[in-house]
């Protein structure tokens, strides 16, 4: 029985039947099952996809979640902070005043305030947070990205797994292999903004494209016989997938920003986190499968609430932005979401806003707030989650998880069960060490409740 699957074929949907399953219905007939029920537990186990595409606008740093999207406007000043919260469209939720473009969304947002783990070191943090696992310094996790490109594979000849304008380095491959890496974007709100890859080099022709392509084959596949090595295999999917790219057509066109119009753009923010929210909309539109839009600069130990809302604080607003990092994300995120959906793409687009912790609920003495990782906000949108609600309460501090705590590994399989990826599949690291795409954690129920 070891090697019995309750899970849906590969070369098949769950109502298909062959020969296989037949055999082994009758073996589960000692066990008193007979075939329909074992194909009932088959497709049962079966995980519906509700996502064809994930964007992750990454807050670097750490955003506060008091600043943010857990006010406690009853709380002493040095918990409650600067910033007074403001109703949203949805009854009895309150966020920040600095976002009130998202408060006119809300509706369309399951927003998770207890979320909670034990690590409050950047790096360790991120590579948490983007891989589901605590990290080892044996092993290195491949991100979620990552498994979904190897899982997923490319669509239209675009890059599965894109970073904007970087992934980072917890969105990395680890041991799966640097095939499944990000494909990194320029800044996009830069005025020069332009992706070389997607063109071929000046006076190449497509007869050269295809010598050079075919001499890089050769000598890959010399290099494939005598060194058998991952790292090998990983420069020759890097060449394949460059040059599908250069010669889509749809492809290339996704990255030319400078086509949509002004109007469009000033709604998402002429800022890397807008631009790049807008740039992920159009990449998903070409079939892109993840896309991290990364926006640091949360890492307020000092001058906390000058460098969030663009208001005072002169040259201490560093990595801030001329208006500050809570009006950035504002215009994004409620750009995206709003122009996600006017476009029929939200049904099908699952949309995640995290950073790596929160912040600390007492104001330090340098008007700043420090990390915190005991409880802090997810939010969720798209792809069949059920908006305006909140998931979990934080204590009245914004301390510790209060009411329905969230792990990191709840998200990891949320993400995973929202594509249809089964989370229990296994890898084998190269040591020959199995590893779940998930480790422990349930998808968070209430989002599809």
């Amino acid at each position: 029985m070891k090697n019995l699957i309750l899970g849906p074929s590969p070369h098949g949907n769950c109502e298909g039947v062959r020969r296989r399953d037949v055999l082994k219905a009758g073996a589960l007939t000692y066990f008193g099952l007979s075939l329909p029920q074992f194909l009932a537990l088959r497709c049962a186990s079966a995980a519906p996809q509700k996502a064809d595409a994930v964007i992750l606008l990454w807050l670097a740093g750490g955003p506060s979640h008091l600043d943010t999207f857990d006010p406690k406007p009853d709380a002493p000043s040095e918990i409650r902070g600067q910033f007074q919260a403001i109703e949203t469209n949805v009854s009895g939720v309150q966020i920040s005043e600095h976002l009130p473009l998202t408060a006119k969304v809300m509706d369309k947002v399951a927003l998770v305030r207890s979320l909670s783990s034990q690590i409050a070191a950047h790096e360790q943090a991120s590579q948490y947070l983007l891989t589901g696992y605590r990290p080892l310094p044996t092993l290195e996790y491949p991100s979620y990205g990552s498994v979904i490109a190897k899982e997923l594979g490319s669509r239209n000849s675009m890059p599965p797994y894109l970073g904007i304008p970087d992934a980072g380095r917890a969105g990395q491959s680890g041991f799966i292999g640097a095939a499944y890496n990000a494909f990194e974007v320029p800044d996009p709100s830069l005025p020069n903004f332009q992706v070389q890859d997607v063109n071929p080099p000046g006076r190449v022709d497509e007869d050269r494209m295809a010598r050079r392509r075919g001499f890089a084959q050769r000598m890959s596949d010399r290099f494939a016989r005598s060194l058998p090595d991952d790292r090998v295999r990983a420069v020759d999917e890097f060449y394949t997938k460059a040059y599908d790219l250069i010669h889509s057509t749809g492809a290339k066109k996704a990255f030319e920003l400078s086509a949509e119009p002004q109007e469009v753009r000033d709604r998402y923010g002429m800022t890397t986190l807008g631009q790049g929210a807008l740039l992920a909309r159009r990449l998903v539109e070409a079939g892109a499968r993840f896309i991290t839009v990364n926006k640091g600069g949360w890492d307020t130990h000092d001058n906390n609430f000058a460098r969030l809302s663009g208001v005072g604080g002169g040259a201490m607003r560093r990595n801030a932005g001329p208006g500050g990092l809570l009006p950035e994300l504002d215009k994004a995120y409620a750009g995206l979401l709003s122009d996600l959906a006017d476009r029929g793409m939200l049904d099908k687009t699952l949309v995640i806003l995290m950073g790596e912790f929160g912040r600390t609920p007492r104001v330090n003495p340098r008007g700043g707030r420090d990390h915190w990782s005991r409880c802090r906000f997810a939010a969720f949108a798209g792809a069949g989650v059920r908006g305006g609600q909140v998931i979990g309460k934080s204590d009245a501090e914004g301390g510790v998880p209060a009411e329905r705590p969230v792990s990191v590994e709840d998200v990891a399989t949320t993400l995973y069960s929202a594509l249809g990826i089964d989370y229990h599949k296994q890898y084998v690291t190269p040591t020959g060490r199995p590893i779940h795409l998930a480790q422990g954690g349930a998808p968070i129920k209430e989002l599809y409740g």
